[in-house]
């Protein structure tokens, strides 16, 4: 059963899963809520920048500049990513405002990253499935072989505990998105196939939202795109937005034959 389980989170990780049918907070203001501002961009683990298209291609069409950080899990501590990603930001930003989107294990690296101060002009976050402490199925899958390999020191720090006890909260507004449409072979409640639904709440956010997408199809949903583009202009998210039946691109129009969720 555990290697079966390895196996079931292995391929989801490239494949996407079996899709069941105020006060004082302590968070930062934005520092700037420009339409221009240009979004930052982490994909989650195993995956590449095409992960992120629809997203990417939205976001673009609204007129704003994208920056993907590319990384590579597999050998590389959580640390040493967020280091990285510091490197990148310090090197592409060249002193202009922005945002950032993550997904997945990219949610991670950017929680890390605030153990140290970004670059100065970060307006707002959006982490979209985020497992924001260990699900049974890391805990696990933690000394199965299987697992060890495809995610290295990175997979055995998301399935501690004590790693998430110190991983750093964003310091500015930052909202959540989830997803349930996963299936409970190995997981208990709802879940997005690899994490639960309540795994990716974490104190301070801004806003908390769950939609009807699995856990890699939710970075390449255009409900998705449209709830992050709500939040980053306003600070939460636009409920009017649950309908999947949203307008393309034109770009998306032009591509629609690729069979990638919406």
């Amino acid at each position: 059963m555990v290697f079966f389980s390895a196996f079931i989170f292995v391929a989801s990780a490239f494949m996407g899963e079996v899709v069941a049918p105020s006060p004082d907070t302590g968070i930062a203001e934005p520092a700037v809520l420009s339409e221009k501002a240009v979004i930052v961009l982490l994909q989650g683990m195993g995956r590449g920048r095409a992960s992120l298209w629809v997203l990417d291609t939205r976001l673009q069409s609204e007129g704003y500049e994208t920056l993907n950080f590319p990384y590579v899990a597999h050998s590389r501590s959580i640390e040493e990513m967020a280091e990285q990603f510091h490197d990148f930001l310090d090197e592409k930003l060249d002193n202009r405002p922005y945002h950032i989107i993550a997904h997945s294990l990219g949610t991670v690296v950017v929680r890390a990253a605030f153990g140290k101060e970004l670059p100065p002009g970060l307006g707002r976050v959006v982490l979209i499935a985020p497992p924001n402490k260990p699900t049974e199925l890391l805990r696990v899958l933690k000394e199965n072989p299987v697992y060890q390999w495809f995610t290295g020191s990175s997979g055995q720090q998301v399935a501690s505990d004590e790693f998430y006890e110190k991983l750093p909260v964003p310091s500015v507004e930052f909202g959540i998105i989830a997803g349930d449409r996963g299936h409970e072979f190995t997981l208990r409640g709802p879940n997005d196939g690899v994490i639960t639904v309540e795994s990716t709440r974490l104190p301070g956010m801004s806003d908390w939202i769950v939609t009807p997408h699995a856990h890699n199809f939710l970075a390449n949903s255009r409900q998705v795109a449209a709830l992050c583009l709500s939040f980053l202009r306003q600070g939460s998210f636009d409920r009017a937005l649950t309908a999947t039946d949203l307008p393309r691109s034109e770009e998306e129009t032009r591509d629609s034959d690729d069979g990638r969720e919406s």
